[in-house]
């Protein structure tokens, strides 16, 4: 049985707007009166400040779920070159430890109503060795939300993620369609939620369209718009 305590946010690839999702659903979450904490337990590309590493993509999801705990809590790994985990653990000097991860989430399950984690990439990316994303979401015991961007070859993208989750036997909460970016050459776009409907009948979570800004009081304007909360929570 998957924990009602949090939530994992992972993609058909990298960019396809998983902060910014993560984001919307903590907003929405805090305007239904939840109290939610943020993970990004691994960020990658982190922008260098004299010797320390800022993640911003943590600080941003902080910064959105209002949290008091330093950002070593929302991510604890992270590392200024941008790949994936593995290959930046090894080019930095630095293990990466799961368990801390899961404590950390553990902790933070304790003192906030619910916990969204967001993920690198997609589910088979490499955290080490021997651990990939899809491991990690194993290990914490939650469901999943796949985010996915509107555009030419989504379907076999998302269809794959699909896969992957039914092989280890997660539990699927629905899908997120990001509409960021409207392609009038892509005719694709007008299609690939209703045939992703269609094939996997799973819930639709939300559909995000391009945001003006990135600010609180505009995430909260559309938050409620574009993400359903009572399908997380159920």
């Amino acid at each position: 049985m998957t924990s009602t305590k949090g939530i994992f946010i992972t993609g058909t690839d990298t960019g396809v707007g998983k902060t910014v999702v993560s984001a919307l659903i903590v907003r929405a979450l805090k305007l239904k009166g939840f109290n939610p904490a943020v993970m990004k337990p691994i960020e990658t590309g982190c922008r260098k400040e004299g010797t320390v590493l800022i993640p911003s993509d943590g600080e941003f999801l902080k910064e959105m779920a209002e949290m008091d705990e330093p950002i070593t809590e929302v991510t604890p790994y992270c590392f200024e070159t941008p790949v994936a985990p593995l290959v930046a653990s090894e080019t930095e000097g630095r293990d990466i430890h799961i368990e801390r991860i899961i404590d950390q989430f553990k902790g933070l399950t304790k003192k906030y109503d619910f916990v969204v984690v967001e993920g690198v990439g997609g589910l088979m990316v490499p955290i080490t060795e021997v651990v990939m994303v899809v491991d990690l979401i194993e290990e914490l015991d939650i469901p999943v939300i796949i985010v996915s961007l509107n555009k030419l070859g989504v379907l076999n993208h998302t269809l794959l993620t699909v896969e992957a989750i039914k092989n280890r036997s997660l539990e699927l909460k629905g899908l997120v369609m990001n509409n960021h970016t409207i392609d009038p050459l892509d005719r694709s776009q007008d299609s690939n939620l209703l045939v992703l409907k269609r094939i996997l009948q799973i819930p639709v979570i939300g559909e995000v369209f391009r945001l003006k800004e990135l600010s609180k009081e505009h995430l909260d304007s559309v938050a409620l718009k574009y993400i359903n909360t009572d399908l997380i929570l159920q």
